[in-house]
């Protein structure tokens, strides 16, 4: 659609009218306009002068639809028809002028529409042009040819006289129209009218007026003066005034060309026609082309006015600042925004250099330097100048100028404008302090910090991430992540994605797993731990990314190192019982799940007391350290071997089909175990003892399983070392009954449930008594007093010996104290000491304690102790003794003859009474044997001269033989049976009245 179909219609009123309506109207127009031509410019049935009313009928299709023209036609056609009727011409010859206006008219609303701009043509003369042409000139000659073709075939008129009388007509018609018509188009017939009726372009509408009727009666060349007058209308009036006076002069000018009056001599042909209308052509155009030109020069200017009106208001009320200078640098204009924010009102500042408004130092810098520049070059760009307000304020700002030039390329002034960085560059040194501070803060931390853009290139790296990536961020910068960064798997090896590109992925926080390692770029490696995060602006888009790590190189050797002995043994690097214990229990998992039997193996050194002991800790850490390379040489690579503690040993034998396999095993380490070891000099000759438990026939769990292994080394230390067994339930039974013994031992010791029995020990050939041995009874269930053969060995292993001895001490001394103001004052007790009791440091201390406390002398105790106490440890113990001997205390060998003591003891120890054991004197009556080691023993004691009690004795034939070898003293069932203090007493006052031989007390 083109411009022309957007322009208003004429008469609103037609516009909304029906089609009818209008193509009424349409025919009417036409007919009047057409009829008033023929009547003023047609004189005697001569060619009509000037024809308006095609150029009419075309400015009524132009203010309709396109699809209305048809209509719009056949009204013209109507109207052109009625024209004619009434006059001499007939109807053929009028129906046949039809079809050329038509096609005129057609085609110049046409061509109108199609090509011509109607509102330019007011202001362009090329646009002006075009529409005189298109709407005129041109369809008037296609219309002109057209009629008298068509007249020509009818042979009413010749064509060649027809067409340029036509044609001329038709043309000088539509010149003098159309102007009118798109003055109307464009501007109305109000603003038509305002123009025309001003006064000074009234009076040159008239005086066009009278010399287009004067001039042809007087003067000569008349067009020249219609032209003149014309020009003057269009120097004073506008185009619509122009377009009415040429209209006008067309008007008179046709009307005196049809009477005559500007009719060329007779004897011109058709063609002079155009030669006589040519004149008129040309003095109607050149005003009219004038006063376009006179149009675009008022629009231009009224428009360069409302521009700068616009300008300097946008100028002035712009928000920005803004400053003109002329070119020696005096303000010619500034913004409201510029004396806002300086604090100045417009008078106080116009025509004042800007250098006043600065500081000295930027008024210095604006004349030696920037205008300099700006003369030369033209233009500046964010200049930093430092402005002083009103108030004195200190404002920072950028300035960019332009020259702006005058028309002729001078320079007229500047266009500048400022930026108020005022609180940005107080942001910016905040911000800049805060940056230094971040930056002397990051490279002041311990851990290292590496950042990337949002593509994953490294833009900072804090001098801990350069050492341990071994890149400068002069380097690195720019490069991605995984060019700089190399992260691996230190449990595998293998190379780990990139975490920065997995944080940009998901903009989400990312970690490492705690294997992760870094390598860097000269190959050392760091154990790593990190944290990745996104790095987002104010509002959510991604910047980048920040890595911050540590180097835990160093904790996480101490953690393997904290975890290594956490589960492992520091003295011989076996796994400990927690990790022992882990694998056990991931054992019974497995053999559960696979149906699989394993062992589990306890292992316990044999008398490694005596070792520690006889030969420092210092050796017996040697021996434990062997003794664990020998069990991992000894076991398969499955297996595991553990140091518990002390020198238990726990082994775990997986893949296991029957018990025969642990067998072969079990003897293995044994035989390991005892093979000869030296250390500093000395040969070890060492023995274990083992015990089995196997899964899942002894137990489905790591508890049940380490407790019966733990049960069947103790059975095997107590069948006499240095052998293994299999976990037995009966051996079970048996060890729980004697853990049950040694709990209710150690509640009768806290409940007093022990007390002492006295066995009276007579001299031999007189029968007198002599003195007593204090047995220990315990009353466990309130019935019957248990055999102390079956508490003592329990009591001695259990250490509970010590302080059950000390009971039975106790109440010993206490009996000499009750017997010290009787009859019995002299009587000398023996008391059996333990092994155990003699090892205590504090031994000697508490008897001395317990004579203190009881009154009694040393003199009347004697501490019976075995044979075997003597070996152990035998300078320990000669130490002891000799202390105990301090004390007045004797010393007895109890159950001489069975412990297979060197006589080298005899000679070395204290000792001052052996007793023989009642092994021998049993059978001494029926055992030749027996009764030549009596005779050894009391040879042997005569020799050293020791006291010697027979203990035993039961029958006359055993007290006459033993009285008959000389021995000196006597003890048995013979004379008396062990009994309680009262009994003992009334029976030993008894005695030391009658001098007569001991009865029985049963």
């Amino acid at each position: 659609m083109t411009l022309s179909d957007q322009i208003q219609p004429v008469a609103p009123a037609i516009q909304t009218g029906s089609l009818l309506r209008w193509a009424l109207l349409t025919a009417m127009l036409y007919w009047l306009v057409a009829s008033a031509t023929l009547f003023v410019c047609a004189h005697d049935g001569g060619p009509v002068a000037l024809w308006y009313a095609n150029a009419v009928a075309a400015a009524m299709l132009l203010s309709s639809p396109v699809r209305q023209w048809p209509v719009l036609l056949l009204a013209v056609a109507a109207g052109n028809a009625a024209v004619n009727v009434g006059s001499p011409q007939s109807m053929l010859t009028t129906a046949l002028f039809i079809p050329g206006n038509l096609l005129e008219i057609g085609l110049s609303a046409y061509l109108m529409r199609r090509y011509v701009d109607l509102g330019r043509c007011l202001t362009q003369v090329g646009m002006l042009l075009r529409g005189l042409a298109l709407g005129g000139l041109v369809p008037a000659l296609a219309g002109a040819l057209a009629g008298a073709a068509v007249l020509s075939l009818q042979h009413l008129r010749p064509f060649g006289q027809v067409w340029p009388a036509w044609y001329a007509a038709s043309a000088l018609g539509s010149v003098a129209v159309l102007p009118l018509i798109f003055c109307l188009r464009t501007c109305g017939w109000r603003d038509l009218l305002g123009g025309a009726l001003k006064p000074i372009v009234a009076v040159a509408m008239a005086a066009v007026v009278l010399v287009c009727l004067a001039t042809p009666s007087g003067l000569g060349y008349p067009y020249v003066y219609i032209l003149i007058a014309l020009i003057l209308v269009a120097v004073v009036g506008s185009f619509g005034a122009t377009a009415v006076a040429v209209l006008t002069c067309s008007a008179i000018s046709g009307t005196l060309l049809a009477s005559g009056a500007l009719q060329p001599q007779h004897g011109v042909g058709a063609l002079g026609m155009l030669l006589v209308y040519l004149p008129l052509l040309l003095t109607l155009a050149p005003p009219m082309l004038l006063a376009v030109a006179f149009e675009k020069v008022l629009v231009t200017s009224r428009e360069a006015g409302e521009r700068e009106a616009h300008f300097r208001a946008l100028y002035e009320q712009t928000p920005a600042m803004m400053h003109s200078l002329d070119t020696q640098g005096r303000l010619v204009s500034v913004s409201q925004s510029w004396l806002d924010r300086l604090g100045y009102r417009r008078e106080e500042v116009l025509g004042r250099q800007s250098v006043e408004f600065m500081t000295p130092d930027s008024a210095r810098f604006a004349r030696e330097v920037v205008l300099p520049n700006l003369m030369s070059g033209g233009r500046t760009v964010d200049v930093a100048y430092q402005l002083v307000s009103k108030t004195g304020e200190l404002i920072d700002v950028l300035v960019s100028a332009i020259w702006a030039h005058d028309s002729r390329g001078n320079r007229v002034r500047t266009m500048s404008v400022l930026t108020d960085v005022t609180e940005r560059k107080r942001l910016a040194g905040e911000r800049s302090a805060e940056q230094e501070q971040i930056r002397v803060t990051l490279h002041s931390i311990g851990d290292g910090v590496l950042s990337t853009d949002a593509d994953g290139r490294i833009t900072y790296l804090n001098p801990v991430a350069e050492e341990i990536v071994g890149w400068t961020l002069e380097e690195a910068r720019g490069l991605l992540f995984s060019d700089v960064v190399y992260l691996f798997d230190q449990d595998n090896g293998a190379r780990l994605p990139s975490p920065i590109e997995q944080c940009l992925r998901t903009q989400d926080r990312v970690g490492l797993p705690e294997s992760a390692s870094l390598r860097s770029r000269n190959g050392k490696e760091f154990g790593v731990r990190d944290s990745i995060a996104p790095i987002h602006d104010t509002d959510g888009v991604l910047l980048g990314a920040v890595m911050v790590f540590q180097d835990v190189t160093e904790s996480r050797r101490h953690a393997d190192e904290m975890s290594y002995a956490a589960h492992h043994d520091g003295l011989t690097g076996l796994p400990n019982r927690i990790l022992f214990h882990d694998r056990l229990r991931q054992a019974c998992q497995h053999g559960a799940h696979r149906r699989e039997r394993f062992a589990v193996v306890f292992m316990d050194l044999d008398h490694f007391k005596h070792i520690n002991d006889s030969l420092g800790h210092a050796m017996g850490d040697e021996v434990l350290k062997t003794v664990a390379q020998r069990l991992n040489r000894t076991l398969r690579a499955g297996d595991t071997v553990s140091r518990l503690g002390g020198d238990e040993f726990v082994m775990l034998l997986m893949g296991l089909g029957d018990g025969h396999a642990v067998d072969d095993i079990a003897q293995h380490v044994i035989d390991e175990a005892a093979l000869p070891l030296f250390l500093n000099g000395v040969e070890l000759n060492l023995t274990v003892s083992v015990g089995i438990a196997m899964f899942p026939d002894d137990g489905d769990d790591p508890n049940t399983l380490m407790k019966r292994a733990d049960t069947a080394m103790y059975r095997s230390k107590r069948e006499g070392r240095n052998r293994y067994h299999f976990f037995s339930k009966a051996v079970d039974d048996a060890a729980a009954a004697r853990l049950q013994l040694e709990s209710d031992i150690r509640r009768g010791i806290n409940e007093q449930h022990f007390y002492v029995h006295y066995q009276p020990v007579l001299e031999a050939r007189s029968h007198r008594v002599i003195g007593v041995e204090a047995l220990a009874r315990w009353d466990r269930n309130g019935t019957q007093p248990e055999s102390p053969a079956l508490f003592i060995p329990v009591a001695e292993e259990s250490g509970l010996i010590v302080p059950l001895g000390k009971v039975i001490l106790e109440q010993a001394c206490h009996q000499l104290a009750a017997w010290s103001g009787t009859g019995l004052r002299h009587m000398q007790m023996a008391v059996n000491v333990s092994t155990v009791q003699l090892r205590e440091a504090d031994f000697v201390d508490m008897v001395s304690a317990i004579l203190r406390e009881s009154g009694v002398p040393g003199s009347r105790l004697k501490f019976e102790i075995t044979e075997s106490t003597l070996m152990t440890n035998a300078a320990a113990m000669l130490q002891v003794m000799h202390r105990i001997k301090l004390l007045g205390i004797e010393i007895a060998i109890d159950d001489f003859g069975t412990g297979y003591s060197s006589l080298s003891y005899l000679k070395r120890f204290p000792v001052d009474t052996l007793k023989i054991d009642q092994s021998f004197v049993r059978d001494m009556e029926s055992d030749v044997n027996d009764r030549e080691l009596i005779k050894a023993i009391l040879a042997i004691a005569a020799s050293l001269q020791l006291n010697v009690i027979a203990e035993g004795v039961e029958t006359e034939g055993q007290a006459a033989l033993l009285i008959g070898m000389g021995c000196p003293q006597l003890q048995g069932y013979l004379f008396a049976r062990p009994a309680d203090a009262a009994t003992t007493t009334a029976w030993l006052l008894a005695q030391s009245r009658l001098d007569e031989p001991a009865i029985d007390l049963s």
